[in-house]
């Protein structure tokens, strides 16, 4: 017993010690971060305080004097109302569907690319083009190509003998599928690099161990690879919910929301009752509404970033 008191003891002094360097490295890296945590309050928490305070407002562009408190007027009139549910029902397609599209491509794209393939680093240059872009100039590109009347897409239609003329902006659903396929072309190729980052992680040898156990290419990927990207996967995932859910240029630039509402999603509402009916009171319940809505993104976010 004697002898193992200074051990006892020793340990002790360790953990007291290791606890307090561990301690002296959390406030200095406190102290790092205050400045950038500052700004973070400053950009987003007082803009968020303001916001909620003026969605119980009647804050407004063209009435003079100060806004009156109006409590939960604005949620009532413009939230749980059926134009909220209908845009939101659009923000959800346009979620899911340009989802669908953009994951499946830009996994298979991602194989092509990690593949020791003839001029890839020339492909891959020319893949990345769209991504270099602004939403808003490829909108009105794609808006002009669309044209009923100008765009390319008729002049396809009459080049091949048909007697239909194409109107995609005037269809709910065609005008729905085009901001689909434009979202998706700007997308998919930032969607390919980040499965092709995982990709390039997964051990060769797991697949060397497989293939001498007699699996075939689809049991390799069904099996290796799917199971030792899905990290990467639901990153993919979530970063792009969460910006198909706010988008508004795509939406604005291209069909702008029409034909009627077929197309108008929860931001551009939210800019129609701002700054078209200079509402600022019924915009921000607007996108209140929209950020409690996102919170559980967020927390999806939290969770698969630290798988």
């Amino acid at each position: 017993m004697v002898a193992t008191r200074p051990v006892v003891a020793r340990a002790s002094g360790s953990r007291h010690h290791t606890g307090g360097v561990l301690r002296k490295r959390r406030r200095t890296g406190l102290g790092l971060l205050s400045p950038a945590l500052a700004i973070l309050l400053g950009v987003i928490a007082v803009p968020m305080a303001v916001g909620a305070y003026q969605s119980f407002t009647n804050e407004s562009l063209v009435r003079p004097g100060p806004a009156e408190f109006v409590g939960l007027q604005n949620y009532t009139e413009r939230v749980f109302v059926p134009s909220f549910g209908q845009a939101a029902v659009v923000t959800a397609l346009i979620m899911v569907l340009s989802l669908a599209v953009q994951l499946p491509i830009g996994y298979w794209l991602a194989l092509l690319l990690g593949r020791n393939i003839p001029a890839s680093s020339v492909f891959r240059a020319i893949l990345t083009l769209p991504m270099m872009l602004t939403p808003v100039a490829v909108g009105l590109m794609w808006r002009f190509l669309a044209d009923p009347d100008l765009g390319i897409i008729r002049w396809i239609a009459v080049s091949v003998g048909s007697s239909a003329h194409p109107n995609l902006l005037g269809n709910s659903a065609a005008a729905l599928g085009l901001i689909v396929a434009v979202n998706s072309w700007i997308n998919i190729p930032l969607v390919a690099l980040l499965v092709l980052a995982g990709l390039l992680g997964v051990p060769d040898e797991l697949y060397e161990a497989a293939a001498i156990d007699g699996a075939n290419r689809w049991q390799l990927r069904w099996h290796i690879t799917i199971p030792s990207i899905l990290p990467v996967l639901a990153v993919v995932c979530v970063l792009r919910l969460a910006g198909d859910y706010r988008m508004f240029d795509l939406v604005y630039t291209v069909p702008q929301g029409g034909p009627g509402t077929a197309t108008r999603n929860l931001s551009m509402l939210a800019y129609q009752e701002g700054l078209v009916n200079y509402s600022i009171g019924r915009a921000t319940a607007i996108a209140m509404t929209m950020a409690i809505l996102a919170l559980p993104a967020y927390f999806a976010f939290r969770k698969v970033s630290r798988a």
